[in-house]
């Protein structure tokens, strides 16, 4: 691959510099304009990207920065429905694909007062339920569960909280809410152990005059923890109250006992009803009667294609997606950090990356 590209590998070469230089990083010798990185869209493949990415990030930095390096993006599903064949390129294009499919003969109806939902409500309530499931994931993904995070928000105000903290000690995690800095600033003083702040503002967070030493743990395991800014909060706020107008209550997304919902599909004779215990539910029913009669085939790697596939899907240079990667000032400490954590040769902080980002796993090969 070296000789491929031509640059050679290392610092740049210095201009002006003579033979000493020669084997060093020299850009003009770049044979193309363009290096596509191509793999299997399993855990393999994602594992030969960040080795390739590690040594383009290590051994030829300048052709990152000069924006040489593309990522190709390849569909991860064919759909099959009818006659009619597609490529779709991820969860989210699939998802609308089968909403719009399975809402064509839908109805709803709220059982608190028995009326129906017109279809174009029903349309607006999809939308709603999408944009909140994205971030109901965003923040399972930050550690928090969404129900137990919607049941904090402020019974006066509907205001939900805008920080979150997930303790670990040991293999035990606890999340805490706050709605407020200074509701974590009280936490923070009484646990100085968890290191939620940098020094700097570590100090500046405590009180004048009064200093504290931090807290032993008694020979027990040592306790960390991650403090998380929820910007997602003022969004799903907004969802939250667009769906009440609706008529569907936020104490109504966690399970009841009873039906709150009842759908129905079909006509007549053949027309089936399903009850409905949980607003999330309404999104999940209608993408199960979308995937009734379409064929999903989700593509794992290159190899499952076929020539004539891999060239209208990942290879036409009027119809392939590519995903540039970017390294500039502003991105290549943190680069450099994640480098670091996932490929160095110190196994304590990838270790620690593993257990804090475990249950954020999606798609797991075993």
């Amino acid at each position: 691959m070296i000789t491929a590209i031509g640059t050679g590998i290392g610092k740049p070469k210095e201009d002006g510099a003579d033979g000493k230089d020669e084997g060093r990083f020299d850009m003009t010798k770049l044979r193309y304009g363009r290096i596509i990185i191509m793999t299997d869209a399993d855990v393999d493949g994602s594992h030969i990207r960040t080795l390739l990415l590690t040594f383009f990030f290590r051994q030829m930095t300048e052709l990152v920065r000069a924006g040489k390096i593309y990522i190709a993006q390849p569909p991860l599903y064919q759909i099959k429905r009818k006659k009619r064949e597609e490529y779709v390129d991820d969860d989210v294009q699939l998802n609308k694909i089968l909403i719009s499919l399975g809402a064509e003969d839908v109805r709803l109806k709220n059982l608190a007062d028995d009326k129906e939902v017109t279809a174009a409500q029903l349309k607006d309530i999809l939308e709603s339920l999408e944009k909140l499931a994205k971030l109901s994931e965003s923040v399972r993904r930050h550690g928090g569960d969404f129900e137990e995070y919607l049941e904090e928000r402020n019974s006066k105000t509907g205001k939900l909280p805008s920080y979150l903290v997930k303790v670990r000690e040991g293999n035990d995690e606890t999340v805490h809410y706050f709605h407020d800095e200074k509701a974590v600033r009280k936490f923070h003083e009484t646990n100085l152990d968890l290191n939620l702040f940098d020094t700097q503002m570590e100090q500046e967070l405590l009180p004048l005059g009064e200093t504290q030493a931090p807290m032993k743990t008694n020979g027990g395991p040592r306790r960390r923890a991650k403090l998380v800014e929820l910007h997602e909060s003022t969004t799903v706020q907004k969802i939250i109250a667009e769906l009440g107008r609706k008529g569907l209550k936020v104490d109504h997304y966690a399970a009841s006992d009873r039906p709150i919902f009842e759908m129905s599909e079909g006509e007549g004779d053949k027309a089936v009803t399903h009850p409905l215990f949980s607003i999330p539910e309404i999104l999940q029913k209608i993408l199960e009667i979308g995937r009734r009669g379409v064929q999903i085939k989700r593509f794992k790697g290159l190899g499952e294609m076929n020539a004539k596939e891999l060239f209208e899907t990942t290879m036409n240079p009027e119809k392939r997606k590519l995903l540039k990667v970017d390294l500039n000032d502003d991105n290549a400490v943190d680069a450099d950090k994640m480098f670091t954590i996932l490929m160095g040769d110190v196994v304590e902080p990838r270790r620690q990356f593993i257990e804090d980002n475990a249950l954020n796993v999606r798609n797991l090969d075993v």
